[in-house]
């Protein structure tokens, strides 16, 4: 069945929140301090979900909400999807809606940005045409005041 795209509700929230979750922990885990990581309980994405700034869109399967994408002016900030949803059209679903919205918003180019190590997204990225244009070094902070290091890969279309 192909995905119902629409904007969020606060209905959503729930919904979101396990795509949140599981597609954050999936993208990023391996990837980033377990510092960091252990702050990201699935109660963290429960007091997020709701207060996501628009614009956000959700994709809709079967009256469910399995993955969401936001925008913010020409950057592609958040996309992820509920693991069940996978391989299933969704993501390219919302990709379109969110290279849509860019768009009307008159840019001509869209930016988003992955962590580096997180070959699927790399392969679902490359295949939407999203080229690879540099390699950043980034900071975070850690829930002890801290920071940890690590890379994000920038990528950039043509729209």
């Amino acid at each position: 069945m192909k995905p119902l795209v629409r904007p969020f509700e606060p209905d959503d929230a729930s919904d979101v929140t396990v795509a949140w979750f599981e597609g954050w922990h999936d993208a990023h885990a391996a990837f980033l301090p377990e510092a960091l990581v252990s702050t990201r309980g699935l109660e963290a994405f429960q007091k997020a979900a709701p207060r996501l700034a628009a614009p956000v869109d959700v994709a809709e399967v079967e009256g469910r909400v399995v993955g969401f994408a936001q925008v913010n002016g020409q950057e592609l900030e958040k996309l992820f999807l509920a693991r069940h949803a996978r391989g299933t059209g969704v993501a390219q679903a919302l990709m379109a809606s969110a290279e849509q919205r860019i768009r009307s918003e008159g840019f001509v180019e869209g930016i988003l940005d992955y962590v580096r190590g997180n070959a699927r997204a790399a392969r679902f990225y490359e295949k939407s045409d999203w080229r690879i244009v540099r390699e950043e070094e980034d900071e975070i902070e850690l829930p002890d005041g801290s920071t940890a290091q690590f890379h994000s890969i920038i990528c950039h279309k043509a729209l």
